[in-house]
């Protein structure tokens, strides 16, 4: 697996956020693209990149409480969008970050090796995982899982 610093520039969010076990993780993040999809096709807001998940409560090691996982999933968008609320959501501004990047292909169960892999990194390049990681999907549901593509990023500082 090939990594890559990268500095991820400033961008507009549309999302929720959750705290879930892990077992509910896969629903939630299906109903909320669909809900949060919808919502942007029908009021025309553009959509700036890739939609996203997000885990916020990683340890240094990234380990997570699976009984309480704080996740955000969510669109880059081109512009605040006011109207949010009328779906439970938020819209803010996303600063800059510094993180590390990879394309994973394979099954979404089988990620924990790679992020260890990336944490390593981190730390070989003098960085501190700041906690938070997103997960960009390139592939939709029809591709089977083990050709499955996802950009991973794990924040550092």
């Amino acid at each position: 697996m090939k990594f890559e610093q990268i500095m991820k520039p400033d961008q507009w969010i549309l999302s929720q956020t959750f705290t879930v076990k892990v077992e509910e993780i896969p629903q939630v993040i299906g109903l909320t693209f669909m809900k949060l999809g919808g919502f942007i096709q029908e009021q025309g807001i553009q959509i700036l990149s890739t939609p996203f998940v997000s885990y916020k409560n990683m340890d240094e090691n990234g380990g997570l409480d699976e009984s309480a996982i704080e996740m955000e999933v969510g669109f880059p968008v081109a512009e605040k969008v006011k109207n949010a609320a009328e779906i439970e959501s938020d819209s803010y501004f996303l600063p800059s970050y510094k993180a590390l990047s990879a394309l994973y292909v394979g099954r979404y169960d089988d990620m924990t090796e790679p992020y260890f892999a990336m944490m390593d990194e981190i730390k070989k390049i003098g960085g501190k995982f700041s906690g938070i990681s997103y997960e960009y999907y390139l592939s939709d549901e029809e591709i089977p899982e083990e050709q499955q593509e996802t950009i991973m990023e794990l924040v550092y500082e």
